[in-house]
């Protein structure tokens, strides 16, 4: 199975993409947090952040040998995440 040549590059846009519309939806959902005396703080979204960095880096680049990989994700992480 040969990869499209442009499909690193828009993986890499769709990731751009998606980290750009997280940081919008992170920044609304913080202004517009209806409960005052208990406003939303950054590490409010840590959970969330871990998941989308796990959805952008292994997932997303699933199935690429080591060398189509970007230059910010160098291995694929294998190891499972352990219980809090």
């Amino acid at each position: 199975m040969n990869a499209h040549p442009d499909e690193p590059q828009a993986r890499e846009q769709y990731a751009d993409e998606l980290r750009r519309r997280y940081r919008e939806l992170r920044r609304w959902a913080v202004e517009n947090w209806p409960n005052t005396t208990q406003p939303l703080q950054a590490s409010d979204f840590i959970a969330t952040d871990r998941e989308l960095q796990l959805l952008l880096g292994a997932r997303l680049n699933a199935g690429q040998r080591p060398d189509q990989r970007p230059a910010d994700a160098p291995y694929e992480d294998v190891t499972p995440m352990p219980w809090p």
